[in-house]
């Protein structure tokens, strides 16, 4: 692991008799390892600090301080004289390996990691010494309390990759290593089982097969696995994710630390959340309303059967609307729009009221021109501060997490926290502001006019940016004081948040998007891009990035799946757009914005809508104020959901189409930083189409065609643009005055995505709701004392006159104050209590029942 700041001089030194022109300072290892010498090691981990713990990587020096030296833990110097094969580098390697076999069991030819054993290769590779030691190992039980991870101690080797990559890269420190001498071991504090956030990282890091995931436990050799590395379908951190299965069964999943931007990194969805795919409930056929029910059906009939209604909206001149879904790839995205928009003639398409794409189009998009981040995961790890405002990314994406606790154990980042709800981020923060509900943007207008006071050098080039003058004047009445009392943030607190981003070289704002996150999104983006305007958006070391909630909104977006965008961020009230479609597509294209997904499901309530046509989406479950979303599915004439399950909205649909999800599709999806990248059907997939495919066959039952597979790139290609670049500010806006609400009157309830649980997908994992298996609410230490709750104990949640009925869970990572309620548990309706409209928050009464 090498510091990315860090300046290193070439020097020369000598490696098996050839000269090499190298840096001076940096590990020989590494050094060894970029000059093609492959050099053995067990504890080494490139995102780890060195630990020279399992002494193989030993090379010879031949200069003035001759001897065996650990290539991880040797920095290079002028003039060294190096040999990686020496008899005696040889023998030293061969002997370790036989004091590690007695801290191992070798049971190879029935060990679950046989084939896939680093011990296991190093043996083969160097062979034991003829004498064996005398050793009377110590008996260590496997340990399986834990519901994801087995712990076998007797093949443990000590190298402490586990226990240094949950502190230093995920801050947990969940494990540790105990005892001293042979009863030296990895374990839990106290011994208790293990509880943590199951992001498999300790799993994946074991080179020996002592760690080992519960639900990928399998008698198929790695040899007659298949392997396929795919993207994530959770959030939109674009994590790599690498898949084996052998006869369609998905038998493990781990990551590259190789593969970008994760590096190896993955959280619980992504190790453990692959099992939906393999949900029996899932749907094989198509179901159509016959006398009130749905019934199987045979594919021409249901799509002739949506064909006809299509057209018969068509004759009666009423209003087609489709809403779709962010985890669509942007090629099913891309068709879904163009058959609404083309084939239909119906300008109402959208993407549903998903985090992130308010903060993208109404944030970025009218500020900036673009609906776009202006930085990347990248920049992000290499900023000396990062500012995260909304939300704590441990809970919704845990990726972001894992850059920022590195950053900070790593590199010396700071990191500010400027939220209304909590996670566990805070206790790595150098300034950790909780921020009352909604004035997130009110905060970081008052560290933008503390900012404007400071004079950063970046501000001569916003002056004649336009709106420049009137924005700075209005910025003005954000003083320390008036933001304080607002925000409940110490005014001195604020002008240290200005500070720290004035002395910083390079940092990076951090948008957090979710449902249920309190506070307007699109409000607090633009205000973190005049921030950041300030102090130089437009150069590569500064920028904001937007965290979508889902796996791809940002593609979606792109491709124009959206009421207000054509394919290409052009606005759909832009003329020479329209005109450049109709050429491309071969016909007309409706003018101007279509309505909202909101708007159009208030439409059908008042039964303006003669189809809709529902995408990968469960209003009636997962959508804020649910309860509203079942008026418009009945208020429609007619119903079609594409899905892979029967959901709530499926089941009051008048045709159910079941299509492939998550890592059963192909095509590509565009993460937050803006990289478009590959999504593979991870196994053979059932004998079920993609969404896109669906809309073609429609397309071709209403006479006309979609392109498809290079058709459908090239058509891509030339309407987009992929990666996204950094563009400047376009123009400022006059902020409207601070407002200080009202004094809270209860406790704030928070419904935002949780670790383990986010939505209707994640409700679909067997694994996951084992992690969070009931509806609880979640109270910290403090408030639970003030309502004398413990643990277990029944409380009632009220607001007005909705109210539930709950178990209790007492955690320190909750805020005082709060209550964390996940939206979709297994309490069937709770949401329709629960969440209210976007952005919006909730104060709420907590009592013992």
């Amino acid at each position: 692991m090498r510091d990315a700041d860090v300046t290193h001089e070439t020097t020369t030194i000598t490696v098996n008799g050839e000269p090499a022109e190298v840096l001076e300072g940096v590990m020989l290892l590494e050094v060894l390892r970029g000059l093609g010498v492959e050099v053995p090691t067990l504890c080494h981990d490139e995102r780890l600090t060195p630990y020279g713990g399992c002494r193989l990587c030993v090379v010879a020096r031949r200069d003035a301080q001759e001897g065996l030296v650990p290539a991880c833990a040797t920095p290079v110097q002028r003039g060294m004289v190096i040999e990686t094969d020496a008899p005696e580098v040889i023998e030293s390697r061969r002997q370790q390996l036989q004091l590690l076999t007695l801290d191992h069991r070798m049971d190879c030819p029935v060990c679950e990691t046989r084939g896939d054993c680093r011990l296991q290769d190093l043996i083969s590779l160097y062979g034991l010494p003829d004498e064996q030691l005398p050793f009377d190992r110590k008996s260590m039980p496997r340990d399986e309390r834990s519901p994801m991870i087995v712990q076998d101690p007797e093949k443990c080797v000590l190298c402490g990759r586990c226990v240094r990559i949950c502190d230093e890269v995920q801050g947990e420190a969940a494990i540790g290593i105990v005892d001293r001498g042979l009863a030296t071991r990895v374990a839990t504090p106290m011994d208790r089982p293990l509880d943590c956030e199951f992001c498999g990282q300790c799993v994946n890091a074991c080179p020996v097969g002592a760690l080992v995931a519960r639900p990928y436990l399998s008698d198929v050799p790695v040899w007659q696995r298949e392997v396929v590395v795919t993207t994530c379908s959770y959030c939109s951190c674009g994590c790599q994710v690498t898949v084996e299965s052998h006869e369609g069964k998905l038998l493990r999943v781990t990551s590259n630390p190789e593969e970008q931007p994760n590096h190896g990194k993955l959280c619980a969805k992504g190790w453990l959340g692959w099992d939906l795919l393999e949900e029996p409930e899932r749907l094989e056929g198509p179901l159509l309303r016959r006398k009130g029910r749905l019934v199987r059906v045979e594919w021409d009939e249901a799509l002739d059967a949506v064909a006809c209604a299509l057209r018969d909206a068509r004759s009666a001149s009423r209003p087609v609307v489709g809403v779709g879904s962010s985890r669509l790839t942007c090629e099913d995205a891309y068709l879904m729009q163009r058959f609404l928009r083309s084939v239909v003639g119906s300008p109402h398409v959208d993407v549903g009221p998903i985090g992130g794409v308010s903060a993208l189009v109404e944030g970025m998009g009218e500020i900036n021109g673009v609906p776009h981040s202006t930085a990347t995961l990248t920049d992000l790890a290499q900023a000396d501060v990062a500012l995260v405002l909304r939300g704590d990314p441990t809970r919704t994406h845990p990726l972001v997490k894992t850059e920022l606790v590195q950053g900070i154990r790593q590199r010396g980042q700071k990191l500010i926290l400027a939220h209304a709800i909590s996670g566990g981020l805070e206790r790595h923060a150098q300034l950790y502001l909780p921020l009352e509900p909604g004035t997130d943007d009110m905060f970081v207008n008052g560290v933008t006019a503390e900012l404007l006071k400071l004079g950063p050098a970046a501000l001569q080039s916003c002056v004649d940016v336009p709106g420049f003058s009137d924005w700075a004047s209005s910025i003005g009445d954000y003083t320390p004081e008036v933001v304080a009392a607002c925000t409940g943030i110490p005014a001195e607190q604020i002008t240290q948040a200005a500070r720290m981003l004035l002395e910083a070289r390079k940092t990076v704002a951090v948008v957090v998007t979710g449902l249920g996150i309190p506070g307007d999104e699109a409000r607090v983006t633009r205000a973190a891009v005049r921030l950041m305007s300030l102090l130089g958006l437009a150069e590569a070391d500064r920028g904001v990035l937007v965290l979508g909630e889902n796996t791809n909104v940002q593609g979606v977006l792109d491709v124009g799946l959206h009421a207000g965008l054509f394919p290409g961020h052009r606005t759909a009230t832009d003329q020479s757009a329209r005109q450049e479609l109709q050429q491309l597509w071969g016909g007309e294209v409706p003018a101007g914005p279509g309505w909202s997904a909101k708007e159009a499901f208030s439409r059908c309530s008042r039964g303006e809508v003669q189809l809709l046509h529902i995408v990968g989406q469960d209003p009636m479950a997962a959508w804020p104020l649910s309860f509203q979303a079942r008026k418009a599915i009945d208020g429609a004439a007619f119903v079609v959901v594409q899905d892979a399950f029967l959901t709530k909205t499926a089941r009051h649909a008048d045709v159910v189409l079941p299509v492939r999800i998550l890592g059963d599709r192909d095509g590509t999806v565009v993460g937050a930083d803006g990289v478009r990248r590959i999504l593979r059907a991870v196994r053979t997939p059932p004998r079920l189409p993609q969404d896109g495919d669906l809309f073609v066959e429609l397309a071709r039952r209403l006479g006309t065609t979609l392109p498809q597979g290079e058709e459908l790139q090239r058509e891509l290609a030339q309407l987009l643009l992929w990666p996204h670049g950094r563009v400047p500010l376009r123009r400022f806006d006059v902020v409207s005055p601070p407002i200080r609400h009202p004094a809270w009157s209860g406790m704030l309830l928070d419904v935002s995505p949780q670790l383990f649980h986010s939505g209707s997908i994640t409700r679909r994992s067997r694994r996951l709701q084992e992690l969070a298996p009931t509806l609880v609410v979640r109270l910290c230490p403090d408030d639970a004392r003030d309502l004398a709750v413990r643990n277990g104990d029944p409380v009632r949640v009220s607001a007005g006159e909705r109210e539930l009925m709950l178990r209790a869970r007492v955690d320190a990572t909750v805020r005082k104050g709060t209550v964390v309620v996940p939206w979709q548990g297994s309490a069937g309706d709770s949401n329709s209590m629960l969440m209210v409209d976007v952005g919006a928050s909730l104060a709420v009464n907590v009592r013992r029942s």
